[in-house]
């Protein structure tokens, strides 16, 4: 790692001296970098497969919305690390960004297109969530990303309406139920504390509901302790099963409404399921996809590092588990071949997801071999 400080000198000055030793000191590998404001804190993680070349770009940015240039104004330290391939300067940058969530990164986001994730939040009274980043508070699975967000908002729309599960705004920004309190009307303690059963009015209380959801009947509406703790945990559980590719009955029973509705001359009734089939469907398809690709994404990885070395990654499920130059000596290639059989064997997580904090990983392993095909003839699956 290289560390060049910013000297006490105008602004002008301090640019041409961190030119010059970035021109004179960094060299044209892959690698990352850090931009560090007076006080030490990483304003700026980036990445480069020339590294030297990118960090001269920013003394040539000009104009006051310009990000590079902005960037540098607040830039009082930089510092560089050498990664052995562009694949591992990428990961190194997503995994820098996450640890240091740096003021001008957009939150572990290291692309500009828009994506959604939909959160299932844990807690006493779980709920339906459509975010837009994957450290979502209070979530317990997460399921995404998905490029089409207004998409995957009417169909997690559906998917709430169908199962009954609540999909509102009672959490607070921290994932803490908060700004209503929760429970059912055959509560036995178990849906909230003591303290807020206590002080909790009851279903029979002059209280509104949240939404009109509870009007129309397709929500439990624990807001006002209507409902059943044992039938919304078995819906919970419907839309759990959905979410990991493990059940259809939830699109099943919509096409047996439709149908029956058909039979009764609804038509419009009919007309209105089939669009909510159609958008549950999508989703339907984009999950299992999701998890086709998440099996497929396990092999070894030799890339080809810029002085023509190989350095092998090991991925499991779309995460980076280990990785090293090839090794040569017979006993560092026993000693990795034993390494690689045990990280290859591990029992998978119980979900058929990637666990919540490897979500942005996942995409960008995904996201390196869909845009690069040629780097597939490169792995080797187990």
């Amino acid at each position: 790692m290289t560390v060049y400080v910013k000297p006490p000198q105008s602004s002008v000055e301090h640019r041409k001296t961190l030119r010059e030793l970035v021109r004179a000191g960094c060299e044209n590998k892959p690698g990352v970098y850090r931009m560090l404001s007076a006080n030490g804190t990483v304003v700026y993680v980036g990445q480069s497969r020339v590294l030297r070349t990118r960090l001269l770009s920013y003394f040539r940015a000009k104009g006051r919305r310009n990000k590079a240039a902005r960037i540098l104004r607040h830039a009082f330290q930089i510092e560089w690390e050498y990664s052995p391939t562009e694949f591992g300067a990428l990961l190194r940058e997503l995994r820098l960004i996450k640890q240091y969530r740096p003021h001008f990164n957009r939150a572990m986001v290291t692309d500009d297109w828009p994506r959604a994730y939909v959160a299932l939040t844990g807690g006493p009274v779980p709920g339906l969530r459509v975010v837009a980043q994957s450290d979502y508070p209070n979530a317990v699975a997460m399921y995404g990303p998905f490029r089409k967000v207004g998409a995957l908002r009417g169909a997690v729309q559906v998917l709430a309406s169908l199962s009954g599960v609540r999909d509102c705004a009672a959490d607070d920004a921290e994932g803490r139920a908060t700004v209503r309190k929760l429970w059912f009307a055959d509560d036995d303690g178990t849906s909230f504390n003591t303290r807020q059963r206590k002080s909790a009015p009851r279903a029979d209380a002059h209280r509104v509901a949240g939404c009109l959801r509870y009007d129309i009947g397709t929500c439990a509406a624990p807001c006002i302790g209507q409902g059943s703790a044992g039938q919304y945990a078995n819906a919970v559980d419907s839309v759990h099963r959905f979410l990991e590719g493990a059940s259809s009955e939830l699109l099943d029973a919509a096409s047996t409404q439709m149908h029956e509705a058909a039979m009764r001359l609804e038509f419009e009734r009919a007309a209105a399921l089939r669009d909510r089939i159609e958008q549950l469907a999508w989703l339907h398809l984009r999950l299992r996809q999701f998890y086709a690709n998440v099996d497929r994404l396990t092999f070894r990885y030799h890339a080809l590092a810029p002085d023509g070395s190989e350095h092998v990654y090991l991925l499991r499920r779309g995460t980076v588990r280990a990785e090293r130059p090839v090794p040569v000596a017979e006993r560092d290639v026993v000693e990795w071949d034993a390494h690689a059989r045990r990280i290859f064997s591990e029992a998978d997580h119980a979900s058929r997801g990637v666990p919540i904090h490897d979500l942005e990983e996942f995409h960008l392993v995904s996201s390196w071999f869909r845009r690069r095909p040629a780097e597939q003839l490169r792995t080797q699956r187990p």
